[in-house]
């Protein structure tokens, strides 16, 4: 085994940890913490919205179906109970996952944004590691999305 190559395979003079931030890269970074911070705070108000809708739907749901909607059979007919409930869950499923990422979004901007003012490592590394789960979310909720897109596909052939 060579000494300058870790058990790995890796070799240590290449290490991340050696690489410097100069001015180009911090305004970079600065410029996309700031569009992060904005990205989670505008998926946390949409998750938010989204639930609110849903209490919204489903409380409509419930007067239409004791007799209150005032609309008779065409509130019913729009407000059928087990579709609102089936499409709220889903609304709430994308809600939860609309408000996470919008959290790891907003940690990444913080967390990158205080690093580079105080030269942090330990809290550039923290930025980052947020920022890998807001991919990991995104990227599992895309292939779950394409997944059900070619059920969907190859269910109506």
């Amino acid at each position: 085994m060579d000494q300058y190559h870790n058990p790995d395979g890796s070799n240590p003079s290449t290490s991340l940890f050696q690489l410097n931030v100069d001015a180009q890269n911090s305004f970079t970074l600065r410029n996309a913490a700031s569009w992060a911070r904005l990205l989670g705070v505008a998926g946390i108000i949409a998750g938010i919205t989204i639930l609110l809708w849903i209490v919204i739907i489903l409380t409509r749901v419930e007067q239409v179906s004791r007799g209150y909607g005032g609309g008779g059979s065409r509130w019913g007919d729009v407000f059928e109970e087990d579709g609102a409930v089936g499409g709220s869950t889903i609304m709430g499923i994308a809600a939860i996952i609309f408000i996470i990422g919008g959290l790891f979004s907003f940690k990444f901007g913080n967390r990158i944004n205080a690093a580079l003012k105080l030269n942090n490592q330990e809290g550039l590394n923290a930025g980052f590691a947020a920022l890998r789960n807001y991919f990991a979310l995104r990227s599992i909720t895309m292939i779950v999305v394409i997944l059900l897109m070619l059920l969907t596909l190859a269910s109506s052939t």
